[in-house]
């Protein structure tokens, strides 16, 4: 199974149209379309948008695995937010740097507990800016 049916099954279990789930991820319902048809591919801003709209994590949008049920609503740290307007960023690119930020953590140790308000928000969108086209 590919992402796009991933993506219009789970759709279609919520009961939306394309035009519905293309306004919830912030996307076109043409790209929405020919996503779901296999005839474009989707970067990482549009699968988080659209992950986070189906309530679905982004490992099974991608892999067709699942960590569990729906995911929880995501709690934005302060810190994070306070970047995130300074630096003129879209919820969308907000939701994405967090998310990046857990994935990279969840492939390192954890020796002193995740401190998300003490974190540099700044020097991490520098350095991951690039990959988040």
């Amino acid at each position: 199974m590919s992402i796009g049916d991933r993506i219009r099954t789970r759709r279609n279990e919520l009961g939306w149209t394309q035009e519905k789930l293309a306004e919830q991820a912030g996307i076109s319902t043409s790209f929405l379309s020919e996503l779901e048809t296999g005839k474009r591919s989707v970067g990482a801003a549009n699968l988080m948008g659209l992950s986070r709209a189906l309530g679905v994590s982004l490992d099974f949008l991608m892999k067709g695995e699942s960590s569990g049920g729906p995911e929880e609503p995501v709690q934005i740290p302060g810190a994070l937010s306070v970047f995130a307007k300074e630096a003129g960023l879209s919820f969308a690119q907000t939701l994405m740097l967090l998310e990046m930020r857990s994935q990279i953590k969840a492939y390192r140790s954890n020796d002193g507990g995740d401190n998300l308000e003490a974190f540099d928000w700044k020097r991490f969108y520098e350095a991951v800016n690039p990959f988040m086209k």
